[in-house]
């Protein structure tokens, strides 16, 4: 009981402090070398439990979404989750897509998500949403990372 209470503290802990250490750090990091700094080299094995990184997201996401001073948006957000599932010892992937445009003069809308096993993370997104960044890589022959790294389009 008390390892469980010490590791969900720990991984609370973790969620908590790279919310607030990814504002320097997107400012002055490109996105493929932001998320290769968030990639462990060796996650543990084996995983933390699922329901323990869940419960310690959550509740940092609900601390930062009352704190105006940190950025709440899904780019922060799907950072923090990205790195910490990774920590914890999940293969999770980043994913930036945008939202196709019926109208060319309207806004392009963007949005940023993790996906594990290939699902969206926590959150529901559009099946009409357009990869158009994904780390790490899918693709075959592709490095992890690579600018404008995203899956091939389904043939027409």
């Amino acid at each position: 009981m008390a390892a469980r209470t010490s590791l969900r503290i720990r991984l609370g802990a973790e969620a908590i402090a790279l919310r607030l250490g990814l504002v320097p750090m997107v400012a002055r990091r490109s996105l493929p070398e932001l998320l290769a700094r968030l990639t462990p080299s060796r996650p543990p094995s084996p995983p933390a439990p699922r329901e323990a990184v869940d419960e310690a997201l959550a509740r940092a996401e609900r601390i930062f979404e009352r704190a105006p001073w940190v950025p709440d948006t899904c780019l922060y957000r799907s950072l923090a989750r990205y790195a910490l599932l990774c920590r914890a010892g999940y293969a999770a992937r980043f994913v930036m897509g945008i939202e196709p445009r019926a109208d060319p003069n309207a806004e392009i809308r963007g949005h940023a998500w993790v996906e594990l096993d290939g699902v969206p993370y926590a959150e529901e997104v559009d099946e009409g949403m357009i990869v158009t960044y994904a780390y790490p890589c899918l693709r075959s022959g592709a490095s992890p990372g690579s600018p404008g790294c995203a899956p091939k389009p389904p043939p027409s």
